[in-house]
């Protein structure tokens, strides 16, 4: 009985008013000019509703978990630690800036592909691009196993390609800006 009335307190009755506003033509819909409330033109509904905020949840200070001597702040395998080494990134196998011939304002990638002329970042803005994604959860193991490169290699391709925009953006540079993509189908060999 208790829940049922807080609930009732909690989640109808502040709707109602929400709903008394929508409904101005008295059960005909309120479009097309068909009815209305006086005042109205069209029986359009009011600009402004009612609605319940909720106050944000509080924040909790937790303390930053210790790296791990060595490595990458230990991230082994989940990935969401410490700084990335730039030792464990792959060379990216192309120079950025260097201008295609074709008379555009692009620049030139593997096999001769146009791609942005800030194409590949430089390798510090580039580590930095990695550290953000592994600490979002992106895996960035430190072994030296093959499947442990190819993660490290799938998160480098993944965050080159959204670096510029963040997470999922599709803002960044092409995968052919690097040499990696030869890189993975050799490894893929190798597994």
């Amino acid at each position: 009985m208790r829940f049922a009335l807080i609930y009732l307190l909690a989640v109808v009755l502040p709707a109602v008013p929400a709903f008394a506003q929508r409904g101005g033509g008295g059960g005909q819909g309120g479009e097309g000019g068909r009815g209305g409330r006086p005042g109205r033109p069209n029986g359009n509904p009011p600009n402004t509703l009612v609605t319940v905020a909720r106050p944000p949840p509080a924040a909790t200070a937790a303390p930053a978990p210790a790296p791990a001597a060595g490595g990458n702040g230990g991230n082994t395998g989940g990935g969401n630690a410490g700084a990335v080494s730039a030792a464990l990134i792959p060379p990216f196998g192309v120079t950025a800036g260097v201008k295609s011939s074709d008379g555009t304002a692009n620049c030139v990638g593997i096999n001769n592909i146009n791609i942005p002329c800030d194409c590949p970042p430089s390798l510090n803005t580039f580590v930095g691009a990695v550290s953000d994604s592994v600490a979002r959860g992106a895996a960035f193991p430190t072994g030296n196993s093959v499947a442990d490169q190819l993660t490290r290699l799938q998160t480098c391709i993944v965050t080159l390609q959204n670096f510029k925009g963040g997470p999922g953006s599709g803002v960044g540079c092409p995968a052919v800006s690097t040499t990696w993509k030869a890189l993975q189908a050799q490894l893929q060999g190798q597994a």
